[in-house]
């Protein structure tokens, strides 16, 4: 096949975050500012970290521009003292409301959203933690503003922990820069195949966590340079191959058919399993659509023609992946 690796290479940069993430910080420091001026009396001291993809250097650009960035707030409670974890999320709510047109208390989180012509442009998600717990564990508050009490709980997190295994998965920098591109590329064919809402989608951390367990660097050893030339199309081939083996094809006695259903746990607390708020359909849904994406990464593997082999991939991720224009070039087997 014809060496894509620089197209991948600027696809990556078109759709990785960038300085247009600024205003995004700016917001952010602006309401921990408001935060800290605004909250009740009645809370607690804390401090706050940022987590998620923008922790891990895993996010990309939205599809539907609605940019975010997750912060956590560690509260010096232990949640014992706290039966009802919703009150913790309205001292940030309380503090927060009419900063903009939206503030509210989602399950896991307390979401401040940015609009621009009744668009959401910008959110900034606050989830809030008990932090001084007898067993040093950390605990997220769950649940809504009018959940019903069975639906209010403290649940172990380590949001910490889980930046800290991807952040460092690999000791080379090369690797570790590869894998990053490789969770990208799968988010990028996740928004752009099924949608970015709902449960009938893979989330981004079980992308994140699927390749941090089956992720493998791609590359050939250069000898003349002495110096490893990273192929991010093969990385990415082998780790789809490697997630479609990890489903189970099993019969539902009770649809009275075949599904194929994966599950994956987070490797850190609550060690849940990551598919488990999608159907065994969706999850079957799922499966169908690696399949797909692997028959088009065959025909890329199959094509001698550079613009033939970017139209293939520009069906798997949008046209943000460049159709690059073929060159003849003498003394080479290779169209560029």
């Amino acid at each position: 096949m014809v060496n894509i690796q620089s197209e991948f290479i600027q696809f990556h940069e078109k759709i990785k975050l960038s300085d247009e993430t600024r205003e995004l910080r700016e917001k952010r420091d602006i309401l921990l500012k408001k935060l800290k001026e605004k909250i009740s009396d009645e809370a607690t001291s804390y401090t706050h970290f940022i987590q998620g993809s923008y922790a891990m250097g895993t996010g990309i650009k939205p599809t539907d521009g609605d940019y975010d960035i997750d912060v956590g707030l560690e509260f010096d409670i232990d949640k014992d003292e706290y039966p009802d974890p919703v009150t913790i999320k309205k001292w940030v709510k309380n503090a927060l409301d009419g900063h903009t047109k939206s503030v509210k208390i989602r399950r896991s989180c307390v979401t401040v959203t940015y609009q621009k012509d009744s668009e959401p442009v910008y959110h900034v998600d606050f989830a809030c933690y008990a932090a001084n717990n007898k067993d040093q564990k950390l605990y997220i508050a769950k649940g809504k503003e009018y959940s019903e009490s069975e639906n209010r709980v403290w649940e172990p997190s380590d949001p910490k922990g889980l930046i800290n295994l991807i952040k460092h998965k690999f000791s080379n920098k090369d690797e570790q820069a590869q894998f990053k591109r490789i969770i990208r590329y799968m988010k990028k064919w996740k928004n752009e195949k099924f949608g970015v809402t709902g449960s009938v989608a893979p989330t981004g951390i079980a992308l994140t966590v699927l390749a941090y367990n089956l992720f493998s660097p791609a590359y050939k050893f250069d000898s003349l340079k002495a110096t490893r030339l990273y192929d991010d199309f093969t990385a990415l081939k082998n780790l789809v191959h490697s997630i479609m083996n990890q489903f189970i094809y099993s019969y539902d006695y009770g649809d009275n058919k075949y599904y194929y259903t994966i599950q994956q746990k987070l490797p850190v607390e609550p060690y849940n399993d990551l598919f488990r708020k999608m159907s065994k359909l969706q999850q079957n849904d799922f499966y169908s659509k690696l399949s797909a994406m692997k028959s088009k990464l065959a025909e890329v593997e199959n094509t001698d023609k550079k613009s033939e082999a970017c139209k293939v991939l520009a069906q798997i991720f949008g046209n943000d992946f460049k159709i690059s224009a073929d060159r003849s070039y003498v003394g080479t087997s290779e169209s560029a």
